[in-house]
This record gives C-alpha cells, structure tokens and sequence, in this order.
C-alpha cells in the first residue's frame, strides 16, 4: 500500500512539473489568419528547437488582438503596424504596455476591382463607389493611397482622424467612399468600382498584391511593417526572448 501511494505522489509530482515546464514554453500568440498564422505554423520546428511552442491563435477581427493582450489572455500578438498600435493603445490608454519585439513583413494595401481592368479604366469614370477599410488607421492609409493614385484629393493635410468626409473626387469626379470591415472588402467587389484591400486579405482570397491589382503601396517607403507585440511586463523573460530571437531566424529574414 505504501509502495503504491508513493508511486502515485511520484506521478502526480512529475504530472505537475511537466504541466508547469509546459506553461512556461508555450507562447500564446494571435495573429491574422493570413500570412501571418500561415508563417508561424511554418515556424514551429524552429520554436521547438529553442525551446518553446506556438499555440497559434487565428483571428480575422482587428479590434481584439491588443484587447486579448491586455487582458492576459495571450502572451502575444502578431497582426498590425505601428501607426494602429499606437491608435489603439490611445483608445485603450495603454500607453507603454504593449511594446514591439520584432518587425517582420510588409503587406502592401492595394487597389482591386472586379468591374474596370487598369486604373485608367477606372479614372475614367466620372461617378465611382470605392470601398476602403473601416479601421482609422487604415481608413487613412487606403485614402492616402487612393489620393496617390489620382482618384481623390484630400481637402485638408492627412491625419487619423481623416475620414470619407475630408476627400472629394479629383477632376470633378463624383465618388462615393464607402467604409467596410476589413474582412468583407474582398466580398464587396462586385458591388462597388474597386475596393481598397490589405494585404493579408487579399492573399487569403487568392489575389496578388502585384499581379492582381490596379495600384499598389510604394513598397520603398511604406511606414507599415507588420510586428510582433507583447506586454511591456513580460521583455526580457526567457521565452520571449526566445520568441524575439525565432523572428531573428534566416527564414523569416
């Protein structure tokens, strides 16, 4: 009897210590389902080999990656650029919580429409509907682009808080801009002349950036570099610096 009770408080014992050696391995990180989760599942070998393990979440909704964060719920997130964090960390006053680890990749906004195949075809329009995200920070980076195109001018300097309002056609052109979820943009081409996409969503419906569309971000100067955000709490513990160095790795450069 004493030699079965103590093989069980053996069992429970190394139960317990491969669950607590397991929790300080596993990182928990949210990201877009593409490319973003598509990249991380490619990198597990790699997280196993120093040490840690990628539960990957996948979330469409730009609005709960940081919320997740903040509330403990994941360790990490991996979705956004600087300019929406900062928006983000403003409308959450949270302001020195959250701090990036790691820039990773570029995806271009770009320009698509199912209904005009240039962009000539579609300046040549005197009345247009375009779609373009909802989300302030990329509300103003679509307009920006569209204004870079020759399709809007932008009646004051642009800001985050520019919105459909702040723009007019360019040449007298009439021009409808609608404001639409991130995820739906794809699905809302056949309703509109052309619709503003981010590139995670593009890629995911089978749309190049560069093949596909009608104009593209200038890929020399874009400020929009995805990242790889955590707590500021949690710099400097041995997983994220692990997480830090797997971002480092010759596959993801």
């Amino acid at each position: 009897m004493k030699k079965k009770l103590s093989l069980l408080v053996g069992l429970i014992f190394v139960l317990s210590s491969c669950h607590k050696e397991d929790a300080q391995n596993k990182i928990r990180i949210v990201a877009s389902p593409t490319p973003h989760a598509e990249l991380l599942e490619s990198l597990q070998e790699e997280a196993k080999d120093l040490g840690i393990k990628l539960k990957i979440l996948p979330v469409d909704d730009y609005r709960i990656p940081n919320r997740l964060l903040l509330d403990k719920q994941v360790d990490a997130n991996y979705f956004q650029h600087q300019a929406f964090l900062d928006d983000e960390c403003e409308r959450y006053d949270c302001k020195g919580e959250l701090v990036v680890i790691a820039k990773v990749h570029l995806e271009p906004q770009a320009i698509y429409s199912k209904k005009h195949s240039s962009l000539e075809r579609l300046k040549s329009q005197k009345k247009l509907t375009i779609a373009i995200p909802v989300d302030r920070t990329n509300a103003q980076r679509a307009l920006h682009l569209l204004e870079e195109c020759g399709l809007i001018v932008c009646k004051g300097p642009a800001n985050l808080n520019m919105t459909a309002k702040d723009v007019c056609g360019k040449e007298n052109r009439s021009i409808n801009i609608l404001e639409v979820s991130a995820p739906l943009l794809v699905g809302s081409l056949p309703d509109v002349d052309a619709a503003v996409i981010p590139g995670n969503f593009a890629i995911a419906a089978n749309l190049s950036p560069k093949k596909d569309s009608l104009c593209l971000e200038d890929l020399s100067v874009s400020k929009y570099t995805n990242l790889v955000v955590i707590r500021s709490e949690d710099v400097g513990s041995p997983k994220m610096i692990k997480l830090q160095k797997l971002f480092q790795s010759p596959s993801v450069q």
